[in-house]
């Protein structure tokens, strides 16, 4: 058999043949990263539980200071599940051997399943809940027991249904005493309360009711007026298990006391030694592993040394006994208590070491040295605050200890017998102010090259060579390299670490971030959102907030600024604090600006609260600069910069019953790649393009008129108007502004001009609603509008307000959507060029979502009522519907749920078709990137390059091979042909 051509070509083609692979694979959960965080923990409500009688491994409970209630599997520190319950003072507790745990806040008691997090009944009332208590899974006054106060005297002791949240009964006190506590036991229940001495101090009242029917057994009157003060005067118990224990400290802290509830005895512990006179601060651990006793730890604290002492308690005999002390030891120290079995143990945990105890004698169980995991140059994380633990015994001798530890940053760790398993970031959350940075030296090399195009032919050439020279001591370990970036590369492979990674595409940006709570932080987006550093910046009082307005990148270092004129300058790489400036005292001053002078230098102008502007007499700045204020009272000026003092150019006042609820300014990264949008027909309509325009929304509190202004920064004339009645003030109403183009949303009904434009059916309803309008120069194509003819023109006349000039103002074409939900915030991607068509980017807090709307489904050109024609399907436009919902490619987390998020800062990365998102606010932290084309400039992970290599290698030899049989057969082609 002769073997043809085209059987060689077959047979070669058939060997490379494979299943058909996507070139562009879904990247999701690839190239963005998550901070999944719940907050700070609180530690008197923070506790390990197992969520069910048959579970036989415990859950990391924890209701936060951001009143996030969540639980975390102690095994890898992920979250099983989380719910965002009210700001306010949180209650959590749970009943033993349930399946339910119960949270309260404000007026509201929920009980949520313990292994699913999924709500298994609410109870809502209008009081704030003082205490709550919760009885033992299987106990007769099974149930849920809280305390709220009425205005007035009254307090209410109350008594939910632990399955189904009903109401069982009440009781009433109408003594004015203040509630404090409430202790369930088999004995009853305990309500503890403070009134006032005669004198001075308070006494404590202790009423014990019947748990099946709410009736009073008995009522005690503890005289400790002596002891206390307030409520902070009692010593919090953090416990394991349900007992009747009040214990407080006298008010020199060298002595202890402690009643069994529902008795008049006292008894007295008296703190040993001489270190007694030193002690700042008494904590108490108590556990209850068999009925009738109570083991107690009392944890002494000084300014530089921590001891313990242990007791037992006989509720019965009521009775003290001390069982032995702890040595005191130097640093921070944490005491936590669990039970096992019929067991009390006791854990101490420093700085250095695990040391496990049990409660009947001080000789050591265990000791392990903390062996702390490397977390690069994050801050010292030392200062032990709080701890949980759980402790596994295998065998006579043999102990497994695993701690949640709460360190003085607000991070969270979890130690296993010295080792520690992994660590939760919690103090970044509650981020204020974000910015991208650029670390890789391109903004650098930018500046070089400006360097060389001022210089001379012989300086740039020399500076050329240093340049040169100083990037070729990188050789060495690129070309090291080399083979195993080729490898990973042709397998697809995460590319392995060889130092610094080679941001050739702009995705390795650096996020720098401020938190309320005062520290400063860096996440690198290309590698996972991994933490580069953190810092403490700012030491900030309980209850206070670092207010940052602003983080600037300059030349590798970030300048923060503060509220009030202050402001720090770190170094990127490093998270070094090298320069820290506090503003003036003034409380007349709101912020700081920097604006060139004439020599082209920055100059700070400080902004008063009024809107108007401090310009010291040594600083001269550009007299063509403009600056807009906005005062508290949300009056909106103009300010020219003058040689003398700054002028008042414009104001805008909104009018009586008006108030600003959003105002929008393009991005300072915001590049036009064209003029014109180019018609289906060839023809053009031309862009209104301004950099000097503003989008001011306000709303009336009388007649519900929210009215959209577009404002000429520079003149201060009103270019164009938008208005919606029976607007929501209460729902989010956030607005954006790019190019020529602008959007916001609210929730109010369709406009008769709405109806009128092709709403339809819709025209009657009511609910969110997206508005987009763009502005052109003219409703003409080709045309340039009133000013095209004119050579020069004025931004402070472009409107013929007098009737004595062109009338130049924009041509503006809007669409009105109905969407399903609230939007909290918008802005735009940003690329490059400006040549990838922008997509709207959306914070939606009902799904917890951030969604990237194309922009071509918000083009108000679309046409309404029919179908497109085929010179506008050219243009890439298509039939427009009222209801715009939201597809789920456009939820950029995918199946996460971002929590918190606020905000969203965009950044261009060196490839035009992607722009690197990120997203933060009071609680998680979520980074991505998006193509909103598609990625026409790079290959995708799934493109297969070791086939596309075999096919060219195999084409190659086919053509070696089949050329000697092409010139065969010309040869005997030409042969016959004689």
């Amino acid at each position: 058999m002769r073997w043809s051509a085209s059987h060689v070509l077959s047979l070669l083609l058939l060997g490379l043949s494979c299943p058909i692979q996507a070139i562009y694979a879904d990247e999701a959960y690839q190239v963005d990263f998550h901070h999944v965080l719940l907050g700070v923990p609180l530690p008197e409500t923070t506790f390990l539980h197992r969520p069910s009688p048959a579970s036989k491994a415990s859950l990391l409970y924890s209701l936060s200071e951001r009143s996030v209630l969540g639980a975390i599997n102690p095994k890898d520190g992920s979250v099983v599940w989380r719910q965002q319950l009210e700001n306010g003072r949180g209650l959590l507790k749970a009943p033993a051997g349930g399946k339910t745990i119960i949270s309260a806040v404000n007026g509201t008691v929920q009980a949520w399943d313990a292994a699913e997090g999924r709500l298994v009944w609410d109870w809502k009332g209008s009081e704030e809940i003082k205490a709550l208590g919760v009885s033992r899974n299987g106990d007769a006054g099974q149930g849920v027991y809280m305390v709220v106060q009425r205005s007035g005297s009254k307090a209410i002791v109350r008594k939910l249904s632990e399955d189904s949240g009903a109401l069982l009964w009440e009781y009433e006190n109408e003594s004015g005493d203040t509630p404090y506590e409430l202790s369930v036991s088999k004995a009853g229940i305990h309500y503890v309360a403070l009134y006032s001495a005669l004198l001075q101090g308070s006494k404590i009242k202790v009423t014990t009711l019947e748990p099946s029917s709410g009736t009073t057994l008995s009522s005690v009157t503890l005289n400790a007026d002596k002891d206390i003060s307030d409520a902070r005067s009692i010593i919090p118990i953090g416990s394991v298990g349900t007992f009747p224990l009040l214990a407080w400290s006298d008010r020199t802290l060298r002595s202890v006391r402690f009643n069994i509830l529902g008795s008049n005895d006292i008894v007295n512990a008296k703190l040993a030694g001489e270190k007694s006179k030193d002690i700042d601060r008494i904590q108490i651990r108590a556990a209850s592993p068999v009925d009738g006793t109570v083991d107690v730890l009392v944890h002494c604290q000084s300014e530089t040394l921590h001891w313990a002492e242990v007791y037992q308690v006989d509720i019965k005999a009521q009775t003290l006994n001390k069982m032995y002390q702890l040595p005191s030891l130097e640093g921070p120290t944490a005491f936590s208590v669990t039970l096992h079995g019929d067991t009390t143990y006791f854990i101490r945990t420093t700085e250095r070491d695990v040391t496990l105890f049990s409660s009947t004698s001080d000789q050591s169980l265990g000791q392990w040295t903390l062996q702390p995991k490397p977390h690069d140059r994050m801050m010292r994380l030392l200062g032990i605050t709080h701890a949980v633990s759980e402790v596994v015994s295998k065998g006579t001798s043999n102990y497994a200890v695993r701690s949640a530890v709460l360190l003085s940053s607000g991070d969270w760790k979890l130690v296993y017998n010295g080792e520690e398993s992994w660590f939760r970031p919690e103090s970044l959350s509650g981020v204020v102010a974000a910015a991208w940075a650029d670390t890789d030296g391109h903004g650098d090399l930018a500046d070089e090259l400006a360097v060389e195009s001022h210089s001379n032919v012989v300086a740039a050439y020399l500076h050329r060579l240093k340049r040169h020279a100083n990037d070729a001591r990188g050789f060495p370990s690129w070309a090291t390299a080399l083979p195993d970036r080729i490898i990973d590369s042709l397998l697809g492979r995460e590319p392995r670490s060889h130092g610094a990674p080679r941001d050739s595409f702009g995705f390795h940006k650096v996020v720098v971030a401020a938190t309320d709570s005062g520290r400063l932080f860096a996440l690198e987006a290309g590698n996972k959102g991994k933490i580069i550093w953190s810092v403490q910046a700012s030491e900030i009082e309980p209850g206070q907030h670092w207010a940052v307005e602003s983080i600037e990148i300059d030349h590798g270092n970030a300048l923060v600024r503060v509220s009030g004129g202050d402001s720090l300058r770190i170094n990127l790489k490093q998270g070094i604090i090298f320069d820290n400036q506090f503003g003036s005292p003034a409380e007349s001053l709101k912020s700081n600006v920097v604006l060139p002078d004439s020599s082209g230098k920055d100059v700070t102008i400080q902004i008063n609260k009024d809107g108007s502007l401090g310009l010291p007499q040594s600083i001269h700045p550009d007299p063509n600069t403009i600056v807009v204020t906005q005062d508290e009272k949300k009056v909106i000026r103009g300010w020219t910069l003058g040689d003398a003092k700054p002028q008042l150019a414009w104001k805008f006042v909104p009018r009586p019953n008006e108030k600003i609820v959003t105002l929008a300014i393009r991005p300072s990264n915001d590049p036009v790649a064209s003029i014109g949008k180019a018609l289906g027909d060839r023809n053009v309509l031309y862009k209104f393009l301004s950099p000097n325009l503003l989008v001011v929304g306000t709303v009336t509190t009388d007649t519900s008129l929210a009215s959209f202004y577009i404002l000429d920064s520079v003149s201060g004339l009103v270019v164009h108007t938008l208005t919606h009645p029976n607007v929501d003030a209460n729902q989010p109403i956030a607005s954006v502004l790019s190019e020529n183009w602008f959007a916001y949303s609210v929730f109010s009904a369709f406009s008769d001009e709405e109806a009128d434009s092709g709403a339809g059916t819709y025209a009657s309803a009511q609910g969110h609603q997206l508005v987009v309008s763009e502005l052109f120069e003219s409703s003409l194509p080709n045309d340039r509008g009133a000013l095209g003819s004119l050579l020069n023109s004025s931004s402070l006349r472009p409107l013929a307000v007098d009737g004595d000039g062109p009338d130049n103002s924009p041509y503006v074409i809007t669409q009105t959507y109905l969407i399903p939900a609230a939007i909290s915030f918008m802005t735009v991607s940003t690329t490059l060029q400006g040549i990838t068509p922008r997509s709207l980017l959306c914070v939606v807090p009902s799904l917890n979502s951030v969604v990237a709307i194309p922009r071509a489904f918000l083009d108000p050109r679309r046409p309404v009522g029919r179908d497109a024609t085929a010179a506008e399907m050219e243009e890439g436009l298509f039939r427009h519907y009222a209801v715009l919902d939201f597809d789920p490619k456009w939820v950029l987390n995918h199946m996460r749920e971002v929590l918190g998020v606020k905000k969203v800062i965009t950044s261009p990365s060196l490839l035009e078709s992607t722009s690197l998102i990120f997203a933060f606010g009071s609680l998680d932290m979520f980074g991505t990137r998006i193509a909103p084309i598609g990625g026409f400039d790079m290959l995708g992970k799934g493109f297969n390059k070791i086939q596309l290599i075999g096919t060219v290698a195999a084409l190659a030899i086919g053509t070696g091979l089949l050329a000697p049989m092409a010139r065969r057969k010309q040869t005997d082609t030409r042969w016959k042909g004689i």
